[in-house]
């Protein structure tokens, strides 16, 4: 990626070409943020507050001074990390108290998980929710003693008052509300200790529950789990259609379609452009958040795919396409093949400007005779609640407007497509929300997997192309020598230590793209990857810690357990430990997966689907993994028709090694053993269904794969 060569000239440059939250204010930022490569940071760098960034000069100043630090922490996308920004901290008097009693500290969560995940978990503890903006109040040695996360104006100044006076007066105070804060947490911490489980608790008892209470919570109209507001999830939909595509569960099926059905078709998807906005404000996934995130993007992509081919649904493998295929028009550095982290939810100073439609505005996109009828078809209302203006959905059936309109069924079915074009051209004229350009690794590692897993599933080169660039540029600017990955890389420099959703999102990534490509360098890489984390970020005992052993924990090293937006970084770890070792005949590495899966079994009894990547673990852990070797030439048709089957019917973690009809290399025999010997026999393309090097009879057409590989499972 090329660098500019200066954060601050890029900074003015954004805020004159509308890209930054100060878009349009033709001041070029000033003071410490405007130096730093974050967009987040950059956004207040116009700020009357004397912001510091997260460092060494912020932190001895405090200390210093005998002064209480101000952390506000958020990223680019955030709405509401925005209106604060306007409300609160472009207000003066804000300012005067801050500046006069405080040392004020701006984070960017994505560079800085860490910090974040600190201090989130000590404002639940002290409120009992969390969110961005996220608002901390800490003592010179950092803990934490007062925070929440949006306030207005008047209550934030009287929060300021009373601190300030607090800490030069009764002092006291806040020392005790500060060592209560920090006995919690480490009382937390804990209670994460894994304890042995009696033997068997990781069988089909464990995984039938979770999907019991599931069931339990979901919602059988829209979808989702019940709430006021809805969550993607992506991590819980994927356990559940792998416990579908292992046993045949029935209810497990029915909650997944049922669930990206309506996704799919309502307004927290993006209709014209394709992609996923982050999550719903009510129940029936019409009314977005209107941020875009990477993250949520990539999973929702991999996840359409394969319940296109799980589920055989043609609609899915459109959603998929469309996700991906936006990803790389919108979200993809164009030279190195990396992905931005997200897209704002603002434009214009509005979250959703962008993206909402008035009914008059359709008629002048496409015309008086097509606008009325995509009005109704697109569920835009001249009364909508959201100020006459609404999301697009695709919930009415064209069929159902064939009389009102005097329209042929037939015509109006194939309305939308005729004019998306144009809907699209015309929303392409309104102020575009700012993209923030960040890249992050373990973001970067979801969307190798996503792409790594298309290109299995619809045989496609240009997303195998897309996921080899990935992963070439993540590997050549994110990695260091000792073998250690950076966080992130803002304008082409690569920062900060990573955590471990970085060494197990792209090492799943690489996993996935090996599978997709049968290149041996992506499987090697994986294993260096997993070898650094376990000696890195390994805890004593099981599991792993979220930062690196050399990083710095004010609060102590955190482990973050549960899964959330994204599997948490111990489940997909624990998933690649189990995939690698079963490909590269490791059963030690197999072994300390499952023991860990094991001492935290009767957690996962008792957090069911909260913890619904360790559960995907499970499944992997407490049924056979078969290595499924295929040999012979690639773009032979009968080995082609061998590697098809199992792409589309093998179990969800039956694991591929393919190799020429020559033979292996010595190399890939010494990375993947069970590959020793296998040669197409008889010059016929062969594939062979193997379990712990233990191999069935050879078979040569995909009926014989597929009873081969199905009958063994099922044992």
């Amino acid at each position: 990626m090329r660098d500019p060569g200066s954060a601050q000239i890029r900074a003015a440059e954004d805020a004159r070409s509308g890209s930054g939250e100060n878009a349009g204010s033709h001041v070029e930022p000033t003071g410490r943020l405007a130096c730093q490569r974050s967009v987040y940071l950059r956004q207040h760098a116009l700020n009357p507050v004397d912001w510091y960034p997260w460092g060494e000069e912020a932190l001895e100043r405090a200390r210093a001074e005998d002064r209480p630090i101000f952390l506000s922490i958020g990223y680019s996308a955030c709405h509401w990390c925005h209106e604060m920004a306007r409300q609160v901290f472009e207000d003066r008097r804000i300012a005067e108290l801050l500046d006069a009693h405080f040392i004020s500290i701006k984070v960017d969560r994505e560079e800085r998980p860490d910090i974040d995940r600190a201090y989130m978990d000590a404002v639940v503890a002290m409120t009992g929710q969390g969110g961005w903006p996220l608002t901390v109040f800490l003592t010179p040695d950092l803990e934490p003693f007062f925070g929440g996360t949006f306030f207005p104006p008047e209550p934030f100044l009287s929060i300021l008052s009373r601190i300030a006076s607090e800490w030069l007066g009764r002092r006291e105070t806040i020392a005790a509300r500060a060592k209560k804060v920090r006995a919690y947490l480490g009382d937390q911490l804990e209670a994460l200790s894994p304890v042995r489980s009696e033997p068997g608790q990781l069988g089909e008892a464990l995984l039938d529950a979770a999907v019991v209470q599931a069931a339990e919570r979901f919602d059988e109209r829209w979808g989702g789990l019940r709430g006021r507001m809805k969550f993607p999830t992506p991590v819980l939909w994927r356990f559940l259609l792998h416990r579908h595509r292992a046993v045949g569960d029935p209810d497990a099926e029915r909650m997944v379609r049922r669930t990206l059905d309506s996704m799919a078709s309502g307004g927290i998807r993006d209709h014209l452009a394709g992609g996923f906005h982050r999550y719903a404000v009510e129940p029936s996934w019409r009314v977005p958040h209107f941020e875009k995130m990477l993250y949520d993007n990539a999973q929702l992509a991999g996840l359409y795919t394969e319940a296109a081919v799980v589920l055989v649904e043609a609609s899915a493998s459109r959603v998929a396409r469309e996700t991906l295929d936006y990803m790389l028009a919108e979200m993809r550095d164009p030279d190195s093949g990396l992905f931005y982290s997200s897209v704002d939810a603002d434009s214009e100073g509005e979250e959703g400007r962008f993206y909402l439609w008035r009914p008059q505005e359709l008629t002048v996109a496409v015309g008086p005779e097509d606008g009325p009828v995509l009005s109704a078809l697109l569920g835009v209302e001249a009364e909508d609640s959201l100020g006459g203006r609404s999301p697009l959905t695709r919930r009415v059936e064209p069929e159902s407007l064939s009389a009102r309109f005097e329209r042929p069924a037939f015509e109006l079915q194939g309305l939308f497509d005729a004019r998306r074009a144009a809907l699209l051209a015309h929303r392409l004229r309104r102020s575009r929300p700012a993209v923030d350009r960040k890249v992050v690794t373990a973001y970067n590692g979801l969307a190798l997997s996503a792409y790594s897993q298309a290109a299995s599933a619809f045989d496609d080169v240009h997303y195998l192309a897309a996921a080899e660039q990935l992963a070439a540029s993540l590997h050549a600017l994110h990695r260091r020598d000792d073998g250690s990955l950076f966080r992130v890389s803002n304008l082409g420099r690569a920062e900060h230590e990573a955590v471990l959703d970085d060494y197990a999102f792209f090492t799943a990534g690489l996993l996935d793209l090996h599978q997709a490509s049968g290149r041996l360098v992506y499987l090697q890489r994986a294993l260096e990857l997993l070898d650094y984390a376990e000696a890195h970020f390994g805890r004593p005992g099981c599991a792993f810690f979220l930062t690196h052993r050399r990083a710095e924990a004010p609060l102590g090293r955190q482990i973050e357990i549960e899964d959330g937006a994204r599997p948490s970084g111990n489940a997909a770890m624990l998933q690649s430990m189990l995939r690698a070792g079963s490909l590269a005949g490791d059963d030690a590495r197999f072994a300390r997966a499952r023991t860990c899966l094991e001492a935290h079994a009767a957690l996962l009894g008792s957090a069911g689907i909260s913890m619904a990547g360790w559960l995907d673990a499970a499944l992997i852990a407490s049924r056979p993994v078969y290595v499924v070797v295929v040999v012979g030439d690639p773009s032979d048709l009968r080995t082609r028709s061998l590697l098809r089957t199992f792409r589309e019917r093998a179990p969800v973690h039956a694991l591929l090694a393919t190799i020429g009809a020559e033979g292996a290399s010595p190399d890939a025999v010494a990375t993947i053993p069970v590959l020793a010997g296998k040669r197409a026999i008889d010059g016929r393309p062969t594939a062979f269904v193997c379990q712990r090097g233990i191999c069935q009879r050879p078979v040569h057409t995909a009926e014989e794969l597929l009873e081969s590989i199905l009958t063994g499972w099922k044992k």
